[in-house]
């Protein structure tokens, strides 16, 4: 499964909703966050467009007037809807796909700094009301985790910074590596940029759904760029060890890396447990080849 998150800036014209169409597809996205629509309404012609396929499923949070408005976009024989919820700057689906429930949240934060924290404190809240599956976050989270993620201007940004990653922290959502593009946000003269678009991925997803990374694409159609996370083995990219392609054709292979992945216990910050998780694993997978292949 491939999940993409783009903030559109506007989705009103026809032209506009034809070039994010070429975006989704050209990732081939079985799932599509889309922030900043600008519009009221989301019919099923406006979402055939954007889909380009009349077999399309879509949940949406309006616009308050010119500003704002989320869609979440996905191919309807992929996984079953149970519902969907909303709140001040995001919308979530909860669905079924093939033997688990998962939480699949579209983030646009607001701009200040106080908007922010208030979204941050009510997901937390949500996401301990529903605790009972895994979680999957993106869009456009208007904050970085530190200096390094902000180019121009990063004056009075450490105290914001600091709540971002902690808010990181608390949710026990992990910040994969990230590929392509260094920054997903573009000032129109070139002078600014950021790493404000993102997906957050819970721990055990990693190993589930085979989450190695997210791709921060080229900028087109907005001053932000696409953010592409692959759930999907054989569309991984670069891998973080080497893996033979011939280990996924064992029976045993999967589930022996689910039962060492689960057995890694590791503290610390969420990027830190997931390399050290990861190389502990390639251990794993070193002494499984032996006994396996000899």
């Amino acid at each position: 499964m491939i999940v993409g998150s783009l903030n559109i800036r506007g989705g009103g014209s026809s032209f506009k909703r034809n070039c994010i169409s070429k975006i989704i597809k050209s990732g081939n996205a079985d799932i599509f966050l889309l922030q900043e629509t600008k519009l009221e309404v989301i019919d099923s012609v406006i979402a055939g467009s954007l889909w380009q396929n009349e077999n399309v499923g879509w949940s949406f949070s309006k616009s308050e007037g010119r500003s704002g408005g989320l869609v979440i976009l996905w191919r309807e024989n992929i996984f079953d809807l149970v519902f969907s919820f909303k709140g001040t700057g995001y919308i979530g689906i909860k669905i079924w796909l093939k033997d688990s429930y998962y939480y699949i949240c579209n983030i646009y934060s607001p701009c200040s700094f106080q908007g922010k924290k208030e979204l941050w404190r009510d997901f937390l809240l949500l996401k301990t009301k529903y605790a009972d599956s895994e979680w999957l976050m993106g869009g456009d989270f208007n904050a970085t985790k530190d200096s390094r993620e902000r180019k121009g201007n990063c004056i009075g940004r450490s105290m914001e910074s600091n709540c971002f990653s902690s808010f990181i922290d608390k949710s026990r959502l992990i910040d994969v590596p990230s590929s392509g593009n260094k920054f997903s946000w573009y000032s129109g003269d070139g002078r600014f940029m950021s790493k404000i678009d993102r997906f957050l991925v819970e721990d055990s997803l990693i190993c589930r759904w085979g989450i190695v990374g997210q791709r921060i694409g080229s900028r087109s159609i907005s001053d932000h760029c696409p953010v592409w996370i692959i759930i999907n083995k054989e569309n991984w990219g670069p891998k973080p060890f080497l893996v033979n392609n011939s280990w996924f054709e064992d029976k045993d292979f999967l589930p022996f890396v689910e039962k060492e992945w689960e057995k890694l216990v590791v503290s610390g910050r969420g990027d830190y447990i997931l390399k050290e998780k990861l190389r502990l694993l390639k251990d794993s997978l070193r002494r499984w080849n032996l006994e396996v292949f000899g």
